[in-house]
C-alpha cells in the first residue's frame, strides 16, 4: 500500500481547535488536505471543577475514579493539583488515547477495557465490596446515562460529575462551503456530529462520512447519516488507518471541469445509456453545449463520481433563469449501481444550488427510468406541470430550496 493512500482526499475535521493537531498532523502526513471546521470547544463546567475537587477528596479505599475521555483526565489532573489519590482507590480509563492522556498528566491507571466505550467497561468492572462502594464518573455535562445507570443497578454509589461541557461554536459560510467540498467527514465524538449536523445541514456534509468509534456512529445514525467508516480502535490513529483502508472502496464526489476530456467521456456515457433505453433513441440534446468551449460558465457546475480514481458517475446543474437550476445528465455506472450513489450524487447537485443561494431546482425524466422516478420522490421533489418541451420527458418535478 502507498504511504500516502489519501493523497489529494479533503478530509472535514470537526475537533475542537485546540485538540485536532493530532488528527490534522496524522491525515496530512498520509496524504490528505485536512479541513478544519471546529464545531465544538471544552470548557470548565458551570462550577469552575468545585464538585470534581470535593468528590476526589472524599473517595476512599475501594472507590473507583472513571474517566471517559482525554478532557475528562485533563480535568481530574488539574483538580487534584498534584495530590496524591486516598491509597486504594483505582483509575479506570475508556479507550487507550483516555488511559495515555491520564499516564502523561501523571495518573495510574488501573483498567482499561478492550471495547472503548461504556458498555466495554461495565463488562470489566468489578462489583462494589461488602460494605459498598462509589464510582466517581468525571465526564461531560449531559453524557449518556449507560454507564451511571449500569453502575448503579450493579450496586455502586455512583458521583456523575460534570468535569467539562461541550459548547457548539458557530458555523460561517466559509465552513459550509468546506463541508460542502469535502470528500469525507472525520467525527471524533458525539458532539461533533450533532454540532456539525445542526450548523451546516445534512445536505452540506461531505458524502463519506468515517466515525472514531460506535457511539459516535450511533449518534450520526440518529440523524440520518450513513455512516461508511467506523474505527476498529476508537482512537485518532485508528480513524485515521480506516479511513486510509477504505477510501480505495468508496465513491468520492467533487466538483471537476466539464470541459476536461473524462468529464466529456461521463457525458458521453449518459447519451449513450439514455440511446439504449429510450424506446425512441436518445435523449436529444448534445452534450456539447456542456463546458464545450473550454472555459467553466459560472451558472453551471459539473460534478464528478469517482472509484479509486475512476469516473463513475455525473451530474450537471445549470441556472436557467434567476433563482432557478436544472440537473441535467446524470449518470451512474453499473459498477457503482445499488450503492446510494445516485442519491448521493443528487444530494449534492441540490447542496450546491443552496449554495448558489438558488430557490428552485428543476429536473425532468423519462416513464422508462423508474428508478430515478423512485429516487427523485423519496428525496422531496414534486412533479409538476411541464416545464419545458422536450420529447422524451413524461415526468417533471421541481424542489423548493426555501
Amino acid at each position: 500500500m502507498s504511504d500516502r493512500p489519501l493523497a489529494g482526499v479533503r478530509v472535514v475535521v470537526t475537533r475542537p481547535r485546540t485538540q485536532a493537531a493530532p488528527l490534522v498532523d496524522a491525515l496530512e502526513e498520509r496524504g490528505a488536505v485536512a479541513v478544519p471546521v471546529p464545531v465544538i470547544e471544552i470548557t470548565d463546567p458551570p462550577d469552575g471543577g468545585a464538585a470534581l475537587r470535593a468528590g476526589l477528596k472524599s473517595l476512599e479505599t475501594g472507590d473507583w475514579i472513571v474517566i471517559t475521555s482525554p478532557n475528562g483526565a485533563t480535568r481530574v489532573a488539574a483538580a487534584l493539583q498534584g495530590c496524591l489519590l486516598e491509597r486504594g482507590v483505582s483509575l479506570a480509563a475508556i479507550g487507550p488515547g483516555t488511559s495515555r492522556r491520564a499516564e502523561e498528566l501523571g495518573l495510574k491507571v488501573d483498567l482499561v477495557p478492550r471495547s472503548s466505550i461504556a458498555e466495554g467497561l461495565l463488562e470489566y468492572l468489578p462489583g462494589p465490596g461488602a460494605g459498598g462502594g462509589t464510582m466517581l464518573l468525571a465526564r461531560a455535562e449531559s453524557a449518556r446515562s449507560v454507564l451511571p445507570d449500569g453502575l448503579r443497578a450493579r450496586g455502586w454509589t455512583v458521583k456523575d460529575i460534570a468535569a467539562y461541557r461541550t459548547v457548539g461554536l458557530p458555523v460561517a459560510a466559509a465552513d459550509v462551503t468546506a463541508c460542502r467540498h469535502g470528500d469525507v467527514v472525520a467525527f471524533t465524538s458525539a458532539s461533533t456530529v450533532s454540532h456539525l449536523v445542526a450548523g451546516v445541514g445534512r445536505s452540506n456534509l461531505p458524502p463519506v462520512v468515517a466515525c472514531i468509534g460506535t457511539a459516535t456512529a450511533a449518534q450520526a445514525r440518529e440523524l440520518g447519516l450513513q455512516v461508511d467508516i467506523s474505527a476498529r480502535e476508537h482512537t485518532i490513529p485508528g480513524l485515521v488507518s480506516a479511513i486510509s483502508d477504505s477510501i480505495p472502496g468508496l465513491v468520492l464526489l467533487r466538483p471537476e471541469p466539464a470541459s476536461a476530456a473524462e468529464s466529456r467521456w461521463m457525458l458521453d456515457q449518459y447519451e449513450l445509456e439514455i440511446d439504449e433505453r429510450f424506446a425512441g433513441g436518445r435523449a436529444g440534446g448534445s452534450t456539447s453545449s456542456i463546458g464545450s468551449a473550454g472555459t467553466e460558465p459560472a451558472d453551471e457546475v459539473f460534478i464528478a463520481a469517482r472509484l479509486a480514481g475512476a469516473p463513475v458517475g455525473c451530474g450537471v446543474l445549470t441556472i436557467v433563469e434567476p433563482g432557478v437550476a436544472h440537473i441535467t445528465r446524470m449518470w451512474i455506472s453499473s459498477r457503482v449501481r445499488s450503492r446510494g450513489v445516485g442519491r448521493r450524487l443528487l444530494r449534492r447537485l441540490v447542496a450546491e444550488a443552496c449554495g448558489m443561494g438558488l430557490r428552485r431546482v428543476r429536473l425532468e425524466t423519462n416513464e422508462t427510468l423508474t428508478e430515478a422516478i423512485g429516487l427523485y420522490r423519496s428525496e422531496g421533489f414534486v412533479e409538476v406541470p411541464a416545464f419545458d418541451d422536450d420529447p422524451h420527458a413524461d415526468h417533471w418535478f421541481e424542489l423548493d430550496l426555501e
